[in-house]
């Protein structure tokens, strides 16, 4: 390979171009975020306005207010945050847990079907007991065989 191969492989390198962006998703909790922001100005201003009695803010307590506004809703969203976590986290382990269950209400059930089988094998008695039905007649408790179906 000779030197215009080696400058053509390494133009070639530089000359490539990242993917377009085709689509991009939108923010987790869009509306509760914008929940919070909008209560959280809401009851500044208000507030604002109640301690003014009706009289023009000064620039230092406008930035004040603002920067209160900002501080409270960062704070108010980072609980929800937090909350939306744990909510999550406790699904999470709520829906291990009824698998869990259930593997074991199958293990379970196999085990005893197992054991039935073995058991009717090993144990004629068992098997003959196991194949009546009970009935009564006259008042007494009887075992009568299984009617075939």
């Amino acid at each position: 390979m000779g030197i215009f191969g080696i400058a053509k492989r390494g133009f070639g390198i530089l000359g490539k171009r990242s993917g377009t962006i085709k689509s991009v998703k939108p923010a987790k909790n869009l509306t509760t975020k914008r929940n919070i922001q909008d209560k959280v100005v809401k009851a500044v201003d208000e507030g604002t306005r109640k301690g003014l009695g009706g009289a023009t803010p000064s620039p230092h307590l406008k930035h004040s207010a603002s920067k209160t506004k900002r501080d409270s809703s960062k704070k108010l969203k980072a609980y929800s945050y937090k909350y939306d976590d744990l909510v999550a986290e406790r699904k999470k382990y709520n829906k291990n847990l009824k698998r869990k269950v259930i593997g074991a209400g199958a293990a379970s059930i196999t085990g005893i079907v197992g054991a039935h089988g073995v058991a009717k094998h090993k144990f004629p008695k068992y098997k003959k007991f196991m194949e009546r039905d009970i009935t009564i007649k006259d008042g007494k408790v009887k075992l009568v065989p299984k009617k075939k179906k």
